[in-house]
């Protein structure tokens, strides 16, 4: 299971060490969560950062009206975690449940923390996730206070092409901030 996140690290990194990764794969243990577990329930403080090895997530809160809003779904190859209550250590309303039974590697952030202060590769991979994080909610950012819902369902379909074949349209719709039936004569156009 290790082999998939020292893959992801070789794949990310141009000549990752190869005694930091063994140091990082160390604190990774395997988890298996079935479909519609929490990684992170709303309201509650996240303390660990999760590599998916296969199935999905979704991030999620729960609106005044007690609607779920999907904010976004992250597949295998890929870390999950809720930044704003890492970074805080607080509460938040977020939450992040699997949408299929899923393999992970969980690693506590205590862990994590005291592991960057001495391996560059960790740093590394840190950085690029928390930078790659910001990058796409920045650009959804920009597209809810200047673009369309149409633009919005584009740049979901663009980034990832196979959410419409693999989840309920109702999610996609929720990230997008439409009904299912606007997303579906968004889709016609």
């Amino acid at each position: 299971m290790k082999k998939q996140l020292e893959h992801f690290i070789h794949l990310n990194l141009k000549n990752p060490k190869l005694e930091e990764i063994d140091e990082i794969l160390k604190i990774f243990k395997h988890k298996h969560y079935k479909k519609g577990d929490f990684f992170k329930k709303y309201d509650m403080v996240c303390n660990e950062l999760a590599f998916i090895i296969d199935g999905c997530a979704k991030h999620f809160i729960i609106n005044n009206n007690g609607d779920e809003i999907t904010s976004k779904i992250t597949q295998k190859n890929n870390f999950i975690s809720e930044i704003i209550s890492v970074r805080t250590n607080g509460k938040t309303p977020i939450a992040l449940t699997f949408i299929e039974d899923t393999e992970v590697l969980v690693a506590n952030f205590s862990d994590i923390r005291v592991l960057l202060e001495t391996n560059l590769t960790l740093n590394r991979i840190i950085r690029e996730y928390m930078a790659d994080q910001v990058a796409e909610l920045l650009k959804l950012y920009i597209l809810f206070l200047t673009g369309s819902a149409s633009d919005r369902y584009h740049f979901i379909l663009n980034n990832n092409p196979d959410l419409l074949e693999k989840f309920p349209l109702h999610f996609i719709a929720s990230m997008i901030g439409v009904t299912p039936t606007q997303l579906s004569r968004i889709r016609k156009k």
